[in-house]
């Protein structure tokens, strides 16, 4: 007990220390670089239906502690999904006070991810076009976890009522730690990450079913089962392009780092191939060779910035002037950016005009066909593994009279952005359970964003439909909503606590928060220089070379981790300085 009072009193000392060094930082920081959004709108859907676990091919056993148990157990967290979400749900429940009146032990926390890197989404572009480093857009989950380190600090509750996230990891940045590292000296929240594929959830034995790849060469997989008290699903949205025949050959999606990679290898065969192509027309060549046709897939926030991001990484030349490279976006939507506000969707509309992106509204894509290889196109400077990945997109455009106008787009490298319904009902990951889930696969839950049937089991982010219209399908709701589902998760766990089986239906002794989504407004890139800003409901709007420094800092601000946020900080004001030398110099030698 006085171990507990004195941790009390280290926290009502750091709380203290931090209103006083940090008030005027807090201020500053929730009116200007926390009333920006995520903008990455990768958004799609997911099967319809449920199912029920196979209890045939999964067997598993409750091996539970009996509930007149006198000592009091650890709880286990399970967080299912490493995205904005997850991770930021894991990282915010240690900083909550489970030490209380019920003498509840700190709980182990477990989070659980196919990857072993946490994606930053909206700076996937930047990685892509070697504007950022693998370090600031993709660390592991072990590195920020034990960057974490389990350190409480006080300011969640606060935030959770405005609905805004918590602000008091970018507060450590400014104040000191000493004093904490030396006194602490009670046993911290237990966070462990498991990279695994999860396979089904059984709700009826609080179990999660994970299969983990065998480090022989064989490529087998380890099936296990993981119990919890309570149980944090946020993992995303699902993108499949079977609907699309052909699609899952010839596209190449942008959702993760390996996928940048690709994308980045493929570039640099590009480069290669330009490169070739102009010097053997320097040597005087009559050989006119083909050029290169990148099609984009989705005109959404992913589907623009993505084009202008490749515009700007082959030169406005190469794109707008001499045809070599031909970047198109095709939209099935009447507009682009059709859900971002005014003010970014003029910018967005207007850099994709100037850098001569053809854009495609109104338009479908049907089918994805080979690419004739015989053909005698004059491509024979195409390297081989290009030829490959060439492809005839096949897409129709409704006219002004609504008829379907059919057209065949050639096309070297086809990017998809757009999300798409699969073809057939799978019932995995998890979707292989009970949980009551929509038309689109999401999980519905409650306006607590936990499952009514199931209490325990919360749900956020893009893969949960807390109400009957869905959230946006933004980072900044599932970073909104894992402040509220681990205090919420806090909520349970300790109402319950003198059970065996926590949150098993139990009513909690503290009130379960409401989620109130509070719209922070939206950021896009439109290139290396280029970005647009619209937040505080339109009082605020920047575009051009000062919005694209601000984004990166307010990206800094936002990773899951204070050390992660400096690294970003320092990573981007470098290369961003070095690309102004550089081009400075060039400009110089021009002149």
């Amino acid at each position: 007990m006085q171990g507990h009072k004195a941790k009390e009193r280290r926290v009502s000392r750091r709380s203290m220390r931090t209103m006083k060094a940090g008030g005027c930082v807090l201020s500053i920081l929730m009116h200007i670089l926390c009333t920006i959004s995520f903008s990455s709108a990768f958004t799609s859907t997911t099967t319809k239906g449920s199912s029920t676990l196979s209890r045939v091919f999964y067997s598993t056993t409750n091996n539970k502690n009996s509930n007149n148990e006198e000592t009091k157990k650890q709880p286990h967290i399970v967080v299912l999904g490493g995205g904005f979400g997850g991770i930021n749900t894991a990282l915010t429940l240690p900083t909550l006070p489970w030490a209380g009146d019920n003498n509840m032990q700190q709980p182990k926390i477990t989070l659980i991810d196919k990857s072993e890197r946490f994606v930053f989404l909206p700076l996937l572009y930047e990685l892509c076009v070697d504007d950022a480093s693998v370090n600031e857009v993709a660390p592991t989950f072990k590195s920020l976890i034990e960057e974490n380190g389990g350190v409480t600090y006080p300011g969640l509750i606060a935030s959770l009522g405005s609905g805004l996230p918590d602000l008091s990891s970018a507060l450590q940045l400014f104040t000191s730690r000493k004093e904490e590292e030396d006194n602490d000296t009670d046993d911290e929240t237990d966070i462990s990450f498991v990279q695994a594929q999860v396979e089904g959830i059984d709700v009826n034995t609080q179990q999660v079913i994970i299969s983990k790849s065998s480090s022989s060469n064989n490529g087998s997989s380890s099936v296990e089962s993981i119990d919890y008290d309570a149980l944090i699903i946020a993992t995303g949205s699902e993108i499949s392009l079977d609907a699309i025949p052909g699609a899952s050959q010839y596209a190449l999606p942008f959702y993760t780092v390996d996928q940048a990679f690709e994308l980045k290898r493929r570039l640099k065969l590009l480069d290669t191939y330009l490169d070739y192509a102009t010097q053997q027309q320097s040597d005087g060549e009559k050989k006119q060779q083909p050029p290169v046709n990148i099609v984009v897939v989705g005109g959404g926030y992913a589907g623009v910035e993505l084009a202008t991001n490749l515009v700007d990484r082959f030169g406005s030349d190469a794109a707008k002037e001499d045809g070599r490279v031909n970047v198109s976006l095709v939209h099935r939507g009447e507009q682009v950016l059709e859900y971002a506000t005014e003010h970014n969707r003029k910018a967005g509309t207007d850099r994709l005009k100037e850098v001569g992106v053809n854009v495609m509204t109104s338009t479908s894509v049907v089918e994805v066909l080979p690419y004739e290889k015989d053909a005698d196109d004059g491509n024979d400077m195409m390297p081989v593994f290009l030829k490959n990945e060439q492809c005839i997109l096949k897409v129709t455009t409704k006219s002004e009279d609504g008829a379907d106008v059919e057209e065949l787009l050639p096309t070297t490298l086809l990017l998809w952005t757009a999300g798409a319904t699969p073809t057939s009902i799978q019932n995995k990951g998890i979707r292989n359970s009970i949980l009551p889930r929509d038309s689109m696969g999401r999980i519905l839950s409650s306006p607590t964003l936990n499952v009514p049937e199931h209490p325990n089991i919360f749900a956020i982010g893009d893969c949960s439909r807390p109400k009957k219209i869905p959230y946006p399908g933004t980072a900044q709701v599932a970073i909104q909503q894992a402040t509220v589902a681990a205090y919420n998760v806090y909520a349970i766990l300790n109402g319950d606590g003198n059970s065996s089986r926590v949150g098993s239906g139990k009513r909690s002794k503290s009130k379960l928060l409401p989620f109130k989504y509070l719209n922070l407004g939206e950021m896009m890139t439109l290139g290396s220089d280029d970005a647009t800003i619209s937040t505080l409901g339109g009082l605020v709007e920047l575009s051009g070379p000062t919005a694209s420094w601000l984004r990166r800092w307010i990206y800094a601000v936002r990773m899951p981790t204070p050390k992660q946020g400096v690294v970003a900080a320092i990573d981007s004001t470098g290369r961003k300085l070095a690309r102004s030398v550089v081009e400075d110099g060039k400009g110089n030698q021009n002149l």
